[in-house]
């Protein structure tokens, strides 16, 4: 470590409070939504990406029952499990000892969920922090680098005010986006704020080992993808993609072969190559997997929105470029800041389903360069800090609120209502393990937090040809199903849950035939039955 690189206990300190203030502010929402949930309603435990959240807390049970390997918990199709989504496995193994053994409240694994949330992100400012010290002497210009890296994002705030919410037929970037940006990551997403850990854990090692010990460093980077790898498996195809552009960029920059750089990066890649070749086998080898990959499609949207979403960011960090490029001449690691932001366009529109999910860490160099450009422009005039800092961190500030209000004000699917709670806790009482339970979509996500139990339908990616199933499901509840299809569908369930979504789709009572009532929650629109299939 050069003297230029240290951080003072003074550093240090200064970044402990402010990640202890980021902690504390985006903790405040979900603490409002415990204390608002009631005897009517129950707090999922999400503020936004329910849906996903709700899947997340299924994995944990999955861990919490004591299974290690992963299998869909939202789609009927016998599988094999894979070892994938480890981090929250692991969590609900964690959760288990909590509780003292299974079965582990839901609550439970909502507070084991936010625990790794707060951890997790305290891990990752200090580790950017670290990394922005590499590149960065002065200590104001680190902590402005480190504001803009947490909490920048774009202009899509001012997009969703001025009421084009869905320009180009999508939301803005910063919105959607948590690999662009950090703030969602730390508002709601601990396995996303784990990988990114990982990944600048794994450049800083890489750089130590272009100074000394080179093996030793190299291999350590490599151990960082892996546990990368095996929280986002395809996060190790986006750091072969950046070493690759660094490397020519290198080449470029020194004009002849980096050899000890190219080494280097080569032996730290090898490390993390089995996590990458495991998952592509698993997703050949399953047809339940490789349908799954096939419909999580992530496309990026209109260029326009990746143009507004970096575009304040953009404009400061080309004004650093040339500083950066000038100074990989000696220190090669500073070309990696203008590699990645290059690979990074090129990534997010390669033929593949997770797009814009390319797009994994590149508001950290972004946010070093813009740092750069902002203490330089910007010198002796602080307004034009002020001006920049109201418009990059306007997005953060929005989705903290619509967290807020969401957390005041019960509803779907933030909230449930407590007679589905009761509901899904008595069907999983009554039924075996496994059983697979037949509902509209939005119940079935549910079905896995709470029970034990199999959704027929109940996540977009994770159920098997969903959009297939839920026209079933609405056909069932209708009566339109001819008598085979009805029984086909029948032989691969095993229970009903009906309440007020199922009974909106409901015509007439047909579809109750061929199923017992087992048990009823709730009164008038809340109202929750469960019916078992009566088989012969």
């Amino acid at each position: 470590m050069s003297p230029g690189e240290r951080v003072t206990r003074r550093e240090w300190r200064w970044v402990l409070g402010f990640a202890a203030l980021i902690l504390v502010l985006t903790t405040i929402p979900y603490a409002v939504a415990w204390r608002t949930q009631g005897d009517d309603w129950r707090f999922s435990g999400s503020l936004f990406g329910v849906e996903d959240g709700n899947s997340y807390l299924a994995k944990m049970r999955l861990g919490a029952r004591g299974e290690w390997l992963f299998t869909l918990r939202t789609s009927s199709e016998p599988h094999d499990g894979a070892l994938l989504f480890l981090p929250y496995l692991l969590l609900g193994h964690l959760a288990r000892l909590i509780a003292g053994g299974a079965p582990v409240p839901v609550g439970t694994l909502i507070a084991v969920f936010h625990g790794a949330r707060l951890i997790f992100d305290l891990a990752l400012m200090v580790v950017l922090y670290r990394f922005v010290a590499v590149f960065l002497r002065r200590p104001a210009t680190r902590r402005l680098a480190l504001v803009l890296i947490t909490l920048g994002g774009g202009l899509g705030w001012l997009v969703s005010l001025f009421g084009a919410g869905r320009l180009f037929g999508s939301l803005p970037v910063d919105f959607i986006v948590p690999e662009g940006y950090t703030f969602l990551i730390l508002f709601g997403l601990p396995h996303l704020a784990l990988a990114r850990s990982a990944l600048l854990l794994g450049f800083l090692c890489l750089f130590a080992a272009l100074r000394q010990a080179p093996a030793r460093y190299a291999l350590l980077a490599g151990a960082c993808w892996a546990v990368m790898g095996l929280t986002v498996p395809f996060y190790i195809a986006v750091v072969y993609a950046v070493l690759g552009a660094w490397g020519l960029a290198a080449w470029l920059r020194m004009r002849r072969f980096p050899t000890g750089l190219f080494i280097r990066a080569v032996v730290a890649a090898l490390v993390p190559l089995p996590v990458l070749v495991y998952n592509a086998w698993v997703f050949v080898a399953s047809d339940v997997f490789a349908q799954w990959a096939a419909q999580n499609r992530l496309p990026s949207p209109h260029p326009a929105h990746y143009v507004l979403g970096y575009a304040v960011l953009g404009l400061l960090a080309v004004a650093a470029l040339r500083w950066a490029w000038r100074r990989g001449a000696a220190r090669m690691h500073y070309l990696l800041l203008v590699s990645w932001i290059a690979a990074a366009p090129v990534l997010v529109y390669l033929p593949v389903n997770v797009q814009r999910r390319l797009a994994e860490g590149v508001i950290v160099p972004l946010g070093i360069l813009a740092a750069v450009g902002l203490a330089r422009i910007g010198r002796g005039r602080w307004w034009v800090t002020s001006v920049t800092l109201v418009l990059v961190l306007g997005t953060s500030v929005l989705l903290w609120l619509g967290g807020l209000v969401s957390a005041l004000n019960p509803a779907r699917p933030v909230f449930r209502p407590a007679a589905e709670v009761d509901a899904l806790q008595a069907l999983n009482a009554l039924a075996p393990r496994d059983a697979v339970v037949l509902s509209r979509h939005e119940t079935g996500n549910l079905v896995p937090v709470y029970t034990d139990l199999i959704a027929y339908v109940g996540h977009g990616p994770e159920t098997i040809h969903a959009d297939e199933k839920e026209a079933r499901v609405t056909a069932f509840l209708r009566d339109e199903l001819n008598p085979a299809a009805r029984e086909a569908l029948l032989d691969d369930v095993d229970y009903v849950l009906v309440g007020p979504l199922e009974r909106a789709e409901a015509r007439g009572d047909g579809w109750q035939r061929g199923l017992r009532r087992r048990a009823a929650f709730g009164d008038g629109a809340d109202r929750f039955v469960i019916y078992e299939v009566a088989r012969d």
